[in-house]
């Protein structure tokens, strides 16, 4: 679990993972509020690392290779501090963990009563179900293979670390999958601001992929996501 000013969240985050079989190893990213207090008092038995600066560009990025290297076992679990699941999500998602598959992540929903934004963000997530395109794997809950993740060489520095995974995965032979079956909710509070913000980093990030123009177009147009567009361009 990757920590940055998440008192907001974490309490209901913590609380659903009591009940989990798993070793919480935590990466406290310059935090500056009481994120630390908050885990030892809900959560005291996990490994907290206090990251005072970056080494890396993306820092989110840098806490998820940070984790990886000082955990032990089979399956590395990614949790981020904003998410609240339902019970046993990470078992459920290592039982449908089957070779090629090295990576599963959890159906996100956005908890539409936090805000405007996120009302709007929830509605337009459900076009996924319509067919204008199958939703792809997210990184805020995910159980990955060690094995595949030694064979990748582990999370790369770039903006959107867990695409990035998914097609180093592609790439080795292995496959991601989305589970429909674990359900977990989003309690961000989003904005107007942030949103863009996310858009133009996806715009970014596929540019670095070298993903074609005028499929870029087209998504900033049919997923009503025009920032995109604009970070592929400034890319």
């Amino acid at each position: 679990m990757a920590v940055h000013n998440e008192e907001k969240y974490l309490p209901k985050s913590l609380s659903c993972l009591k009940n989990e079989d798993v070793s919480l190893i935590v990466i406290l990213d310059q935090c500056t509020d009481n994120s630390e207090k908050i885990i030892k008092d809900i959560f005291p038995e996990a490994i907290l690392i206090n990251k005072i600066e970056k080494k890396w560009e993306n820092s989110y990025a840098e806490n998820l290779q940070l984790g990886y290297e000082i955990s032990n076992g089979d399956y590395l679990g990614i949790f981020d501090a904003d998410i609240c699941c339902q019970s046993n999500s990470f078992i459920r998602l290592r039982k449908e963990l089957v070779p090629p598959v090295a990576s599963i992540s959890a159906y996100l929903i956005t908890d539409k009563t936090a805000s405007f934004m996120n009302n709007l963000y929830y509605y337009w997530e459900k076009t996924f179900d319509f067919g204008l395109k199958e939703r792809e794997p997210r990184g805020a809950v995910r159980v990955i293979s060690r094995e595949a993740l030694l064979k990748i060489g582990g999370f790369k520095d770039v903006p959107t670390p867990d695409t990035q995974l998914d097609l180093d995965l592609r790439k080795a032979g292995y496959e991601s999958k989305l589970s429909r079956d674990v359900i977990c909710i989003h309690l961000r509070v989003f904005s107007f601001k942030k949103s863009i913000e996310t858009q133009i980093v996806s715009g970014r990030m596929r540019r670095k992929m070298k993903m074609p123009f005028i499929q870029v177009v087209g998504h900033s147009i049919i997923r009503l996501r025009p920032f995109v567009l604009y970070g592929y361009l400034i890319a």
